[in-house]
């Protein structure tokens, strides 16, 4: 485990090359090896997205707009208190598609039975009663809108 550490401490510090980090993890775990690599991309991948969160003038803004519905609970909760949210659930959705109308924004859900998460694209229609309906199941908390810089 150590190992696997070191190796991994060494790529994220550029020390090592991507080929040789490849050839160390084979010669430690063989055919194995190509879970560390996915572990390797996943890494890169967040980091590069986590950046692009913190930098992009239009994640601030989508941030803040996230942050403006979430207290008027225009941005998602529990399917129960669903149809009490609906105008301010679209209205959020408006905005954000105002926002960032070249880009596509996408609905996130998080079901709590069977502790799963969605991502749907947002067609500009807030028909979240049919699509409940259509899957046959209920959706406990939805978080509306992002940006598809993901």
């Amino acid at each position: 485990s150590s190992g696997i550490n070191a190796e991994y401490g060494d790529l994220l510090d550029c020390n090592i090359e991507q080929g040789a980090f490849e050839d160390k993890l084979r010669e430690m775990f063989g055919v194995n090896s190509y879970i560390a690599f996915t572990l390797d991309k996943l890494i890169t991948h967040i980091v590069r997205q986590s950046h692009t969160l913190v930098t992009d003038g239009g994640c601030n803004q989508l941030r803040n707009l996230y942050t403006k519905f979430r207290s008027t609970g225009g941005a998602g909760g529990s399917i129960a208190t669903q149809p009490s949210r609906l105008s301010q659930e679209q209205a959020y959705q408006r905005e954000a598609e105002q926002m960032m109308s070249d880009e596509n924004l996408y609905r996130i859900y998080f079901y709590k039975q069977g502790s799963k998460m969605t991502i749907e694209l947002a067609d500009g229609e807030n028909n979240e009663e049919t699509e409940t309906e259509e899957k046959g199941e209920e959706k406990d908390t939805a978080m509306d809108v992002n940006t598809s810089s993901m």
